[in-house]
């Protein structure tokens, strides 16, 4: 009797011991996914691309456009 009033104690503080442990891990990797998400997003607004523009006919088709530098 004593010794199983000893056991139920223990097998549960290896429960917690556990979930503890595998939290932990989860937490860890979702700590690296934000930092890797963060970095792309940081990345993508500091690099973003410059924007093209073109003209367009009233029918759709692509006219060239000089590119001249403007005179200020």
């Amino acid at each position: 009797m004593l010794s199983q009033r000893h056991e139920n104690p223990r097998l549960q503080s290896d429960f917690y011991r556990d979930n503890y442990r595998k939290i932990l891990r989860g937490l860890l990797v979702s700590i690296v996914g934000m930092i890797f998400l963060l970095a792309i997003i940081i990345y993508l607004v500091l690099f973003k691309p410059l924007p093209s523009y073109y003209a367009t006919t009233p029918d759709g088709q692509i006219i060239s456009m000089n590119s001249t530098p403007s005179q200020h």
